[in-house]
């Protein structure tokens, strides 16, 4: 999908919803729902912090013609959901000081994204050119500083703040994106 598709697949799902749903999405999705054009991505990441029924999630998605955590993601069918489980992810801490981003609002979905600082953050495991295009992105959509991703970082769980990848990647970030 791209940044169109992703809009109007926040529509169905509203449509489709039955109960008060909240969405923190993270990844391509976020970036599309951000404003970034020429991306696309087939999945919708979805954060532990978001506010679901997942019967209803999951009905609501099959009604508005997507796949809900699909067993094979490497070949799926159709645009996905997929929830992302705390102990794979790869994000700052959310911070009261620092407010998520409201993307969608529907009659029954909101949808938000971390801060862009975090998100750039949240690609520093990977980082493929598809990562750095986002980077570039969310840098100068956004006027991300050093100062504010160093702070980002600062709330990455310890296994992750500690992580060689990370921090060489952050580098990385800092020598050709700020």
């Amino acid at each position: 999908m791209d940044r169109e598709d992703l809009r109007r697949t926040f529509e169905r799902l509203d449509e489709a919803l039955e109960s008060e749903t909240v969405l923190v999405i993270r990844g391509g999705a976020a970036v599309l729902a951000l404003g970034l054009d020429q991306r696309v991505t087939m999945d919708m990441d979805v954060l532990p912090e978001s506010r679901y029924s997942e019967p209803d999630l999951r009905a609501a998605c099959e009604r508005a013609g997507l796949g809900f955590n699909p067993g094979d993601k490497d070949d799926p069918d159709r645009d996905y959901i997929e929830t992302v489980p705390e102990e794979t992810l790869v994000l700052p801490t959310p911070s009261d000081e620092v407010p998520y981003n409201t993307v969608f609002r529907g009659r029954r979905l909101t949808v938000k994204t971390p801060p862009a600082a975090d998100l750039v953050v949240g690609k520093l495991k990977r980082l493929d050119p598809e990562d750095l295009a986002d980077v570039a992105f969310l840098v100068r959509r956004f006027g991300l500083t050093r100062r504010d991703i160093a702070e980002a970082a600062s709330r990455l769980p310890r296994r992750h703040r500690e992580d060689p990848v990370i921090q060489d990647n952050l580098r990385y970030v800092f020598e050709d994106y700020l």
